[in-house]
This record gives C-alpha cells, structure tokens and sequence, in this order.
C-alpha cells in the first residue's frame, strides 16, 4: 500500500509545476475564442466546467457527486465529448481512495459518465488521458496491481482505439501522455521508480523510437508537456529547485498527500529536434497544465490559483478567471 500511495502521491506532485508576470484584466475576445475545459477544485465541490473564452461565460457540465473523485479529463479535439479518470462513490461512509475507471462523457451539460474501460481490480488506477488530434485514440497511463497483497504495481502509458476498443500498450512507467497536432508524435514523461526522477520522451505515436529530449538530472521533477503549434517545440511543467528534504519525502510517502501539489514550477520548452530546455516564465505556480488555442496562438494554462493565458514565448501572461483549476485543460473550437 506504501508504494501505491507513494505513485499516486507523486502523480499529484508532478502536477505541480509552472509561472510568470500576470495582470488581472479581461481576456482579448476579439482576437481568442473558443473554449476552455476544466475540473473546479474548492472546498468540498468538485465539477467539470466549460469556459467561453470569447464570452467570459462559465457553466458546468458535471457535478462530481459527493465522495467521488474526478482526477483529470481531455476534451476531443472537436468539443463533443470528455475522457475522463473518475471514481464513483464506493458508498456512504466508506473512503474515497480515487481508484479510477476511464469514461466517456458528452459535453452538452445533460449526460451522465459513460464507461468505457473498467477497473478489473480494486488496487487500479487509470490517470493522465489524452486525445489523438483525429480523435480516434485515447491515450492515458494505468497503474495495475501484480500482486495486491504484497501491495506491488506496474504503471504503463497504454492507448485505445475507440471504434474498436483495442487497447495497446505503449510504455512501461510512463505518464503525461500528449500527442503533436499533425498526429505523428507522442510526448510524455518517463519516471524511474527507484529514485523517482523525470524525463522527458520524444517517440512514436505507437511507442517506438523514442528519444530522451530532457534527460533525468535536468530537474527535480517535470510534467505536463504539450507541442507548439507548428511541431518544433515542447513546452512542460518543471521544478529547477530542489525541495527541503523533509517536504520532500513527507510529500512523496503519502504524509501529506493534500499538499502534495506545493511545488511551485514554471513552464520550460525544448526543441523537439533536440536541444537545451529554456526557461519562458519568471515566477513559479502551483498545479500547471497548458493547452494551445486551435488557432496555436495563444496558450492556456491552469494552476491552483486560476486560469491564464500567454504567448507561445511566455510573454505576456494573464489571469483569465480567478477558479482553483489544475491537472487538467483543454481547449477547442
């Protein structure tokens, strides 16, 4: 049990990555639209919501009920419908432990999660789903127990193809998964689980020829990474300074899960054609996932503190809407 409260701990820890100067002003709706999807964190609500960028009109589209757990979602790349990790309520008074089932949820506000992939033990986890750019394939990371009474697991970035619903497997230990716009990349992070470090890999949409593009001792951790627009970049999530020792450790064995997100990051981006990781944001936050506009102008991120948008350069931050929303963004048409 240690070691898979210890994973699901560093699953929320390597959500903790991001910053830069932002001014609290409206966002320029003449120029970005479309909309932003995200899960609402506040005290003792949690809810999928849809974010009108050009409007500035929030609604809700799910409720989690109470003592359930939505851990992340992906919007399709045309809007319709989310993939989302959830787990029900196990029932009245008894612990929530996120344990999670993949599902299906259309987006109209009315629907309610559809399952598509069950747990087929209690000790399961499925986390981090992504969406191929002709929404075809689901791409997510799935922690499975081997033995559930010495408490032992494999983590494995998998994908399913959801006409046929075959599943492969694509990567052992590897987590964050992000597929390039033109459909012929995948990007995610590679964790190893002795010592815990973080790298980023570039590969095949299948899994193969996979290339390290920031390797395991550039940084305390990393996450959330996601392309540019035209291909030639990486922008992730990434912790340069390391921790105390005791915040560290406390974090990692699952002391303090609840505070497992207080590393602050900023956002980093690398060539995809291989090179040194560049800083473009100043000032470190909490939670960090980014999205790119389907225009690939413009990127969204969300933190625990709200929403912003930036330029591709990581100038010109700004908050978008003061809303606790982490691990989770995306944006389409």
């Amino acid at each position: 049990m240690i070691r898979l409260l210890l994973w699901l701990s560093l699953i929320g820890l390597l959500a903790a990555c991001g910053g830069g100067e932002e001014t609290a002003v409206p966002p320029e709706t003449d120029t970005v639209n479309g909309n932003l999807f995200f899960i609402l964190q506040e005290p003792h609500r949690q809810a999928l919501m849809r974010y009108d960028v050009a409007t500035g009109d929030v609604e809700s589209l799910f409720e989690v009920p109470q003592n359930a757990w939505l851990s992340h979602m992906a919007a399709s790349p045309d809007g319709s419908q989310i993939a989302m990790t959830y787990a029900p309520s196990p029932g009245e008074n008894e612990i929530q432990f996120g344990y999670s089932s993949l599902y299906l949820l259309l987006a109209d506000g009315r629907s309610e999660p559809r399952l598509l992939i069950k747990r087929t033990a209690e000790q399961e986890v499925f986390f981090n789903p992504a969406w191929s750019p002709d929404g075809e394939w689901l791409y997510y990371s799935h922690v499975k127990p081997l033995d559930e009474d010495a408490f032992t697991f494999t983590t494995t970035l998998e994908r399913v193809e959801l006409a046929t619903g075959m599943v492969e497997p694509l990567a052992e230990n590897g987590i964050w998964p992000r597929v390039s716009p033109d459909g012929r990349f995948l990007a995610y992070v590679n964790i190893d689980l002795d010592s815990l470090a973080a790298e980023l890999i570039l590969a095949e949409t299948d899994g193969s020829n996979l290339t390290v593009l920031v390797p395991r001792d550039c940084f305390v951790t990393l996450d959330s990474p996601f392309f540019s627009a035209n291909g030639e970049w990486l922008y992730f999530s990434a912790v340069a300074e390391q921790a105390s020792s005791a915040t560290w450790w406390e974090q990692l064995l699952g002391i303090e899960v609840a505070a497992a997100h207080n590393l602050p990051s900023r956002w980093w981006r690398v060539p995809v054609s291989s090179g040194e990781p560049e800083p473009i944001t100043s000032e470190a936050r909490v939670g960090q996932y980014g999205s790119l506009s389907p225009d690939g102008r413009t990127i969204a991120f969300a933190t625990q503190s709200g929403l912003y948008l930036m330029q591709p350069d990581g100038s010109e931050v700004r908050l978008l809407l003061e809303q606790s929303a982490s691990d989770s963004l995306s944006w389409t048409p």
